[in-house]
Formats: C-alpha cells, sequence, structure tokens
C-alpha cells in the first residue's frame, strides 16, 4: 500500500508542474504528446501536405479554464519554434476532441475571396493574434492553404477552382478540452519548442 501511495503521489506531482497557468488568459496548458499526423482522407488532420521536405506533427495539449467557466479560447497564440532554422510556425489545423469525436476550429482567412461559398471564412474584425508575437532573431512563418471554390459538402469529379490564403483561427469557446496542433515542420528538425504566446510549454523532440 505505502509504495502504491507513493506511485501516486509521484504521478500527481508530475501532473500538476506539467501544467502552465497563464493568468492573462485565464486557462492552463498542459503538453500531452506529439506523434506524426496521418494524412490521409479522412484521417486526424483536415490539411494535407505533399511536399517531401515536409512532416506534420500532432501536438496534443490539455487546456483547463482555471475558473471552470466557458470561455473564448484561442489558438492562434500557439507557435512550434524551430530554432535551428529561426522560424516560427502557427499550426495549419487545430482540432479539439472527446473519446470518441472530433470537430475543427474554423480556418478564417486573410484577403477577401473571389469564390462566394468561402466568404464566411473572411470575418476581418476577428484578430489575429499569432502577429502579436515577436522572437529577437525567428521569422513568423505562415504557409497558405488552398481552399477548394466549392461548398463543403459539394462533390465534383472535374479539377476544383482553388484559392490560396493565408489562414487563422476563429476562437472557441471552451472550459477545458484535449485540443491536437497540427504543425508542418521540416523533415530535417529535430527539436522544436511549443509556446502560447510568450510562455513556454514544452521543449519537444521529433521523431
Amino acid at each position: 500500500m505505502k509504495t502504491i501511495l507513493i506511485i501516486l503521489t509521484i504521478l500527481s506531482t508530475q501532473i500538476f508542474y506539467s501544467q502552465i497557468k497563464i493568468q492573462e488568459d485565464n486557462l492552463t496548458v498542459e503538453y500531452v504528446k506529439t506523434k506524426k499526423a496521418s494524412q490521409l482522407i479522412g484521417a486526424v488532420t483536415n490539411v494535407r501536405t505533399k511536399s517531401k521536405e515536409i512532416v506534420q506533427y500532432n501536438v496534443k495539449v490539455r487546456i483547463e479554464m482555471i475558473d471552470n467557466k466557458i470561455r473564448p479560447f484561442d489558438a492562434n497564440k500557439f507557435s512550434l519554434i524551430d530554432y535551428q532554422d529561426k522560424m516560427r510556425l502557427r499550426p495549419l489545423s487545430v482540432a479539439y476532441t472527446n473519446l470518441t469525436d472530433k470537430w475543427y476550429f474554423i480556418q478564417l482567412i486573410k484577403n477577401k475571396p473571389k469564390y462566394k461559398s468561402l466568404e464566411k471564412r473572411y470575418k476581418p474584425d476577428i484578430k489575429d493574434t499569432f502577429l502579436d508575437y515577436e522572437f529577437e532573431g525567428i521569422t513568423n512563418l505562415t504557409i497558405p492553404i488552398n481552399y477548394e471554390a466549392y461548398d463543403e459538402y459539394k462533390i465534383s469529379f472535374k479539377n476544383p477552382d482553388k484559392e490560396c490564403h493565408e489562414s487563422y483561427f476563429e476562437p472557441k469557446d471552451l472550459r477545458k478540452r484535449n485540443i491536437n496542433l497540427y504543425f508542418p515542420m521540416l523533415k530535417s528538425t529535430k527539436n522544436a519548442t511549443l509556446y502560447y504566446g510568450y510562455t513556454k510549454i514544452a521543449d519537444i523532440k521529433l521523431k
């Protein structure tokens, strides 16, 4: 019994110290794990990368509001810094999950679209807070996303027209969730650091 209590105490201590408190946003962030993201259609990420030089990683974190109330959560503040290549990257896709389901954060676009079906993604009154943070000697990098110019559920056997847009995320009202962040990283990158704003969350080894 004493051994079990010691183990439980150690585990509880590890969980406690893995939570990073973000006082200004009234939440805690806990790093969970990182793995390569599947690129299969209908699988974990809804943005697929074709470049052979890029690997997409799923970085999982746990967020909880300190006061246990539902509040707007801004995923744009997350970034992954590659200090070797001096790049700060934002997620291509963000999803939150429970045991059985997954919901994606709505991706917004920076410029007014040409196609009417993309107009719902253009909300210039919602700020892109990724740009609020600058790290000395590090370049902020946003990889544009190609959007099909058809309605979300329309199927076509022809090659659809596409628009390329720099993208960011619409905040979501959450209380506590597991969040999956999908980052594009160069294959040569072996280590990166996860940040929320200027707050360091975890050093990550990429395998």
